[in-house]
């Protein structure tokens, strides 16, 4: 009986701190390809359309992403007040390495948008860092911090969203 007395209390405890390390932000997710099959940590050595790697973009490689996201905000946290500009950080796995993040108000507007590059390419993962300048944005205010990839196609057709949440400061 002592043994299930003390299994209890480890299992509640695991349960109680499962819970912990929330800020209480909305965090919004929407994925524009399907699941890979393959390891995300697969070899660089060769692009998802068969061409070599670019060799011009830094190899500093990220540890994947769960779940299968392709693209992760590390900073601001969800719920954060911004203001501009804001410095968004984070992990990606996108085609060229090219991430783009845009501010929007809270009917969607976009308020200001940024580009940079990964420090890996698809389908390994990479960071970036971007400073985003933009305008418009009314104090107290929620909005969304939008960050997505580009289609290799044209450079310009979003892929792999992540949002979050935030207000304007």
């Amino acid at each position: 009986m002592k043994g299930f007395g003390v299994a209890l209390i480890l299992g509640l405890t695991g349960l109680g701190l499962a819970g912990c390390g929330s800020d209480g932000g909305t965090t919004y997710v929407l994925q524009s390809e399907s699941p890979s099959t393959g390891s995300p940590s697969a070899s660089a050595s060769a692009s998802t359309d068969g061409s070599p790697a670019s060799s011009s973009l830094p190899t500093t490689a990220a540890t994947p992403i769960r779940n299968n996201f392709k693209i992760i905000i590390d900073s601001p946290d969800g719920g954060t007040a911004i203001s501009s500009p804001v410095d968004v950080a984070g992990t990606a796995s996108v085609d060229k390495g090219t991430v783009v993040a845009v501010v929007l108000d809270a009917s969607g507007a976009e308020l200001g948008r940024a580009t940079t590059t990964a420090s890996a390419v698809k389908p390994d993962f990479g960071h970036f860092d971007v400073s985003v300048s933009f305008s418009g944005a009314v104090s107290g205010q929620k909005g969304q911090l939008k960050v997505f990839g580009v289609s290799p196609r044209d450079g310009t057709t979003p892929t792999s969203y992540y949002f979050i949440s935030v207000r304007f400061a």
